[in-house]
């Protein structure tokens, strides 16, 4: 696999660009700029979307790509269950977002010990919830189908940094080990999260 660094480079400045850490407390409502900024500068879909992309990279082969691709799939047709009202219980859906966190961090931590079938259905899982969140944010943006194309492109462009930063992490040993604490710490964030709901 041929990675380019110039695009990394660009990714990363893209990432890291603003601050605001909840993705349902952002203004201005405009199309494609808003659908992007959605899943990039909401900590709990920003954690998530980074899992995915590590966990692929972990399992490695064709995992790298259809780990990513199921998620964005089912997140897109969870898009239209939202924006149609289809499922139309925040409070649920913000439950299955930061589950995702919770056990996508954990899976990051224990590596290759779970079935890729078993993360694939997760995954599948978790991407409905994060597309349903996505879909209720729909009707209040001017442009709708612009909307979904940003928070597509700004979901894909996290997964390929997630499997940028699994892809370099596993080369070696402490750098793997490294890779597993962090997705501890991600987990823990997840229960601090699902904490403050209660």
């Amino acid at each position: 696999m041929i990675f380019n660094k110039n695009f990394f480079i660009f990714l990363f400045c893209l990432l890291i660009y603003p601050l605001p850490v909840f993705a349902h407390a952002f203004f201005g409502k405009i199309g494609f700029y808003d659908g992007i900024s959605h899943p990039v500068l909401g900590l709990d879909h920003f954690l998530a979307m980074i899992s995915v992309g590590i966990v692929s990279a972990q399992i490695g082969g064709k995992a790298i790509w259809t780990v990513p691709s199921i998620f964005v799939t089912i997140m897109t047709m969870g898009g239209l269950f939202g924006f149609l009202l289809i499922i139309d219980e925040f409070y649920f859906v913000e439950i299955g977002i930061i589950l995702s966190v919770i056990l996508l961090g954990f899976g990051i931590s224990i590596e290759k010990k779970i079935s890729p079938k078993l993360i694939m259905i997760f995954v599948g899982i978790f991407g409905l919830f994060h597309g349903i969140a996505h879909g209720l944010e729909v009707p209040a943006a001017a442009n709708p189908i612009l909307f979904v194309l940003g928070f597509i492109c700004g979901t894909s462009a996290l997964h390929i940094f997630g499997v940028a930063i699994g892809y370099f992490s596993i080369k070696t040993t402490l750098s793997s080990v490294l890779l597993r604490l962090t997705g501890v710490v991600f987990g823990i964030y997840g229960i601090y999260l699902l904490i403050g709901t209660f």
